[in-house]
């Protein structure tokens, strides 16, 4: 497009050219309105030198900074893009404070019981604790011990008792004949004897002169005296305490079986502390010096 108005301009400046420029014209108009490169910028052809697009000029001077504009409206909110990628975990923050104890719940049910575990070694002995206090008496304990307790003195009373019955029957064998009644043996030898040669012959063999402490060991002397056809005499007596008669034990008696009338202390005015058993079971209390038969008890 540059070049109609060049053209122009050389027709104005030859006036002496007019014929033959005019003729060039023509031929220049025709090429230009066949040939589109003159109105429109072709490239160059090739080997040929870049034109100049006009606007190599120098670079004018900036403007000053307008003022800044009003601000505009926010746009709408986008769409919410798609979830990231779970990033790595970061480091552990600091401990918050310790919250407040809650409510206790309520207690759970008993769980079964798991199986039993291998015992450990064991571990390092401990340093002795402080004693703790006193414990009461435990009342389980104590109560078997008196139990235990309370049946070995039930044994020991039964072999006590077993040794006495083997001593009595030892004893009872240095006489000639005799009568069991329960725990008791008597037996004579036939001898007579004052009251206090009848006890010592007693103790010698390791018993006693009869005494009868009920109906029936009453019975059993009677039947020994019977068989002798003898008066004999027995344990009991009142040296201590006129009228009241006891065993060699200074215990009263627990039975009796006094003829009637006895013991009336009369005996042409000697005392009668001693006691004596008739063929027929009574008794009599007479002088200590007579001579009687002796009946000893095991």
């Amino acid at each position: 497009m540059l070049l109609l108005p060049l053209s122009m301009l050389l027709l104005l400046l030859l006036p002496q050219s007019q014929s033959s420029l005019g003729e060039e014209m023509d031929i220049y108009s025709e090429k230009t309105l066949t040939d589109p490169c003159t109105v429109v910028v072709c490239a160059p052809p090739a080997d040929s030198l870049r034109g100049r697009d006009g606007q190599d000029g120098k670079e004018g001077p900036r403007g000053e900074k307008g003022d800044p504009g009003l601000p505009g409206m926010p746009g709408p909110a986008g769409r919410e893009g798609p979830s990231g990628r779970q990033g790595s975990m970061g480091p552990p923050g600091t401990p918050g404070p310790k919250g407040e104890t809650g409510p206790k719940g309520p207690v759970g049910a008993i769980g079964p019981q798991g199986p039993s575990g291998a015992m450990g070694p064991p571990g390092l002995k401990g340093d002795r604790g402080d004693p703790g206090e006193k414990g009461a008496k435990g009342e389980s304990a104590f109560s078997e011990v008196n139990t235990l307790r309370q049946r070995m003195t039930n044994l020991e009373g039964e072999v006590q008792r077993l040794r006495n019955t083997v001593s009595q029957y030892r004893k009872a064998a240095l006489f000639p004949s005799g009568l069991a009644v329960g725990e008791k043996i008597f037996k004579t030898a036939g001898a007579a004897k004052s009251y206090s040669d009848a006890q010592q012959v007693c103790r010698e063999a390791r018993g006693q002169l009869a005494s009868p402490r009920s109906a029936a060991e009453n019975d059993a002397v009677t039947q020994l005296v019977r068989a002798q056809n003898k008066h004999a005499y027995l344990s009991m007596n009142d040296n201590t305490t006129e009228g009241r008669f006891t065993y060699p034990t200074g215990e009263s008696l627990v039975y009796s079986n006094w003829a009637s009338g006895e013991p009336n202390n009369s005996d042409d005015g000697k005392p009668e502390n001693c006691v004596e058993i008739f063929p027929e079971g009574k008794w009599n209390d007479i002088l200590c010096s007579k001579e009687l038969l002796v009946i000893c008890e095991f």
